[in-house]
């Protein structure tokens, strides 16, 4: 019987200890390993670059191709036009959404200070999906972007950076 009672008493302090310090503004779930596991995840979610997020190969083809033009400088309303009609042929898609791919592409450039070091990072998560007809229609995309405009070295390094970090190994999905 006295086992139980001082069983009851240490539970009970146990209890009182941990509702005093939840009263003191101590968050009790910083104990919890699933609740820590949880925020840690969330937390690097947050630190990513968004460009760095993109899931899809047509989304990450639309970005390198919109900072290839955006290497040379401002992005001119005749290089944004062809940009556009390249989008909706290559990608097969209406003008609605090329132009919602070329705004979230512009939006996801800004800040960013080198793009040929930051290829790697943004293919990382669609570089599975890139066949080789893919890769071939991206390089050519690339390249045309890149001559709208007298072609800068910054140009060259971001579609020498595409060329290496898609160099295919084994046969890839042929359809985009």
């Amino acid at each position: 019987m006295h086992i139980l009672i001082g069983l009851i008493t240490a539970v009970a302090g146990l209890i009182w200890a941990m509702h005093s310090l939840q009263n003191s503004g101590v968050n009790l779930n910083a104990f919890n390993p699933f609740t820590w596991m949880r925020r840690r995840k969330w937390e690097k979610q947050l630190g990513i670059k968004p460009m760095h997020a993109l899931t899809s190969s047509m989304d990450a083809a639309a970005l390198l191709v919109v900072a290839v033009a955006k290497e040379h400088g401002d992005i001119t309303r005749e290089s944004k036009l062809e940009i556009l009609s390249l989008f909706e042929k290559e990608f097969a898609v209406k003008r609605n959404r090329s132009i919602e791919m070329y705004s979230s592409s512009v939006y996801m450039l800004q800040g960013a200070l080198n793009m040929a070091d930051e290829v790697r990072h943004i293919l990382k998560p669609s570089k599975k999906d890139f066949g080789k007809n893919q890769v071939t229609k991206l390089l050519d995309m690339l390249n045309k972007t890149a001559c709208l405009e007298d072609t800068t070295e910054g140009q060259k390094a971001i579609i020498k950076a595409v060329e290496q970090e898609l160099t295919l190994k084994d046969e890839q999905p042929e359809k985009w």
